[in-house]
């Protein structure tokens, strides 16, 4: 069954300025975990130490991913790169020396945010059936060091699922309106200038674990 929708929207907040830096996909289960750094504010105390949030979706129908160079570094893309699987998608997110973080606020069933997509693809994992009832679209704008010098990429995503759970990096369920909750006190904080979250803060925080 599907998940309703109001609790899904709670989470555009939590993901604005997260990093995407891995995509797991178990194709044969209709299963994708698309592992994350968030920005999340407990409700008491300091800003969490770990970073890490995975995005487990279940339910899937379809999954697509656009690879491009960017030309100029300046989102002046070119033709999709071919993967040839959706391992190939979580090696090359792996694989950067520096990327951005999300933005725009919005990531769940928005479909224009794929409108501009080319109609070839980097990849495409359809299984044929019903469409699943909801949709998350992710990218990172990107680069690493290669041997001509310095690439630009940007990576996208979206994902046509029926339900969604959050997961810390050691398998331990958030609830959605949690994880909901974390993100928007986060930057409820920022906006009124909770020391917390300064950028002095930010700046001394030391670095999240890494994803494995």
């Amino acid at each position: 069954m599907a998940q309703d929708r109001s609790p899904l929207d709670r989470c555009n907040t939590a993901l604005n300025e997260s990093d995407v830096v891995g995509l797991r996909v178990n194709w044969p289960g209709r299963t994708v975990r698309l592992l994350l750094h968030v920005l999340a504010l407990p409700a008491y105390g300091p800003v969490d130490p770990d970073t890490r949030r995975a995005l487990v979706f279940t339910g899937v129908s379809l999954v697509r991913v656009l690879l491009r160079a960017d030309r100029t570094f300046s989102r002046d893309y070119g033709n999709a790169i071919d993967l040839a699987d959706a391992d190939a998608a979580d090696v090359f997110l792996a694989s950067v020396g520096w990327s951005n973080p999300m933005y725009g606020w919005s990531f769940l069933n928005d479909p224009q945010l794929t409108e501009d997509w080319p109609e070839r693809l980097s990849l495409v994992l359809d299984s044929g059936g019903p469409p699943a009832a909801h949709t998350l679209y992710w990218f990172c704008e990107c680069g690493r060091e290669e041997p001509g010098g310095d690439g630009a990429y940007c990576i996208e995503g979206d994902i046509r699922f029926d339900r969604l759970e959050v997961e810390r990096a050691d398998g331990t369920v958030i609830p959605l309106t949690s994880f909901a909750a974390d993100g928007e006190r986060w930057w409820e904080a920022f906006r009124t200038g909770d020391p917390r979250v300064s950028g002095e803060a930010q700046q001394s925080q030391p670095p999240s674990p890494a994803w494995t």
